[in-house]
């Protein structure tokens, strides 16, 4: 780790220890704050932005907190073909079901993922289950740990609870304007 790497974090542990307060609970900041920081630090830079994501999870496979930014002027630059293949193979339901259960549990057996599937005819047989599970190993989504027993891949928990989110909010969420901004300090 390169020593201005762990400057960064030293100074980022002694911001979120200094607000602690007398009772031990962290202050909770808001995600607005955080993104007009953003937004500021952009302007300053004469950058178009930073698109990111965070969160806190405890879940059967342990606790996670993730933290993750990306230039906006990278991400627009990029090549969106590989993402169209991952997109795809979320945007199956009984994929999203058989996650579902390996989020929820940690870890699920063929059998276990069988049922998560449910009695609906040809999603539930152990033909389909095989080919969803194979899709859902060729995206990296899910790891085999043993013959016959499954988890979600450790490195796609935090990106798929994002992408689960995100999506939840734009199927469910009444269209958006343009946000106002807070006044500038």
């Amino acid at each position: 780790m390169s020593e201005d790497r762990l400057a960064e974090l030293e100074r980022r542990i002694a911001r979120l220890e200094s607000r602690v307060d007398t009772a031990g609970h962290p202050e909770s900041p808001s995600l607005t704050t955080a993104a007009t920081g953003m937004l500021r630090q952009a302007k300053k830079e004469d950058k178009l932005g930073t698109v990111g994501y965070v969160g806190a999870a405890r879940l059967a496979g342990g606790e996670n907190l993730w933290d993750r930014q990306h230039s906006l002027a990278e991400l627009l630059s990029a090549d969106w073909a590989p993402v169209a293949g991952i997109l795809e193979t979320l945007g199956s339901p009984p994929r999203l079901a058989l996650l579902a259960a390996l989020v929820r549990q940690g870890g699920c057996t063929s059998s276990d993922l069988q049922e998560s599937l449910g009695g609906d005819g040809e999603q539930a047989t152990s033909g389909q289950l095989y080919h969803h599970l194979r899709a859902l190993q060729s995206a990296r989504l899910i790891t085999q740990r043993r013959r016959g027993e499954y988890q979600l891949a450790p490195q796609a928990m935090i990106q798929v609870l994002t992408i689960l989110a995100a999506a939840f909010d734009l199927a469910n969420d009444p269209p958006l304007g343009p946000t106002a901004l807070p006044d500038s300090e």
